[in-house]
Formats: C-alpha cells, sequence, structure tokens
C-alpha cells in the first residue's frame, strides 16, 4: 500500500465520509443472525456480525467519540499507526496504538469493548491509515450513539480534555 495514496484508495475501496469523521464503507454483513438482550428497539436479532473499512486521513484525521452497544474488533490493515482512546463506562481511561510496529509497542488489533466510548486520531497527521472495524454482534444504527460535548462532560468531567477536542457540539445523525 506504500505507493497508493489516500484519494486512490478512497475511489479504489468506494469510501464515503464517516459522521464520526474519516472515510468508510461496510464490507460484510452476516446472514446468520443471533439473538440479543437488547430491548430498546423492536427487535433483539442482529446479524451476528458487519465489517467495514475506515480510512482515516491527513483531511480528515481522527474520528469523533462514539459508542456501540457491540464489541468492535478494530484490525490494522495498511499505512500509518493510529490511536484509540476508550472511555470505559467505570469512567476509566484506556489508549492502544493501533498499527505493525510490534517492536514499538504498537499492537495489529485492539478491541473496543460494548459500551465504551471510543475515538481515534493518527499519530502521523501527514500520512493515512486504513483499519477494519469488526463488529459482534453486527453494526445496527439503534445500537449506535454519536458523543456530544455536553452529555459527555456531564459524564465523565475528569476527562475533559479529550471530550472537548473529539466531541460534537450538538447533535449529528447518520
Amino acid at each position: 500500500m506504500d505507493n497508493i495514496t489516500a484519494d486512490e484508495l478512497k475511489k479504489l475501496l468506494h469510501l464515503k465520509p464517516h459522521p464520526e469523521g474519516g472515510y468508510f464503507v461496510e464490507t460484510a454483513r452476516s446472514t446468520t443472525t443471533v439473538t440479543t438482550d437488547r430491548h430498546h428497539t423492536d427487535t433483539p436479532v442482529r446479524s451476528a456480525g458487519t465489517s467495514i473499512f475506515f480510512l482515516l486521513t491527513p483531511d480528515s484525521p481522527c474520528a469523533m467519540l462514539c459508542k456501540n452497544k457491540s464489541e468492535i474488533m478494530h484490525v490494522w490493515c495498511g499505512g500509518s499507526a493510529q490511536e484509540h482512546t476508550f472511555i470505559h463506562p467505570d469512567g476509566s481511561r484506556t489508549a492502544h496504538v493501533l498499527g505493525p510496529r510490534v517492536d514499538q509497542g504498537q499492537s495489529p488489533q485492539v478491541l473496543c469493548p460494548a459500551g465504551a466510548w471510543k475515538t481515534s486520531r493518527l499519530l502521523d497527521e501527514t500520512k493515512y491509515s486504513l483499519i477494519t472495524e469488526v463488529v459482534h454482534p453486527g453494526w445496527e444504527l439503534c445500537d449506535f450513539e454519536m458523543g456530544r460535548t455536553d452529555k459527555l462532560l456531564e459524564l465523565f468531567p475528569q476527562h475533559r480534555d479529550l471530550i472537548e477536542k473529539y466531541s460534537h457540539r450538538s447533535d449529528v445523525s447518520f
């Protein structure tokens, strides 16, 4: 991938802008279904899993805070490394570097726990980074929430620095 530009990747992979930031395309949705304990919608049935390509670029170097009711496995595919930061439901905060350099503490995959607020950013904002996100049970809009600054600050005032930088001031819809 060293010879492919971010713009070429967007075109070749049919990526479109993501409301979080970056670019994405859904690449798979399992036809196998599972019944969850989720009763906030008409049905608790979900696809067993979904996956997307997700690209951060110099013109869109970060993803805003969001939360999903499902676990999300992030897998590095190419380009430079990304830092993923999670605010867990108990208020603790962890950061992980997703990338190829395991000799430098990077990991080629990082699991975001269900219910954690997550954000990601390029470590080198002059380069791009392509990852795959695998969501299990599968991604559904009804299980997803974008982070709004005022609401997150009420829940996690100790993380003001992260929240003010990586959240929306008002509601954002898909």
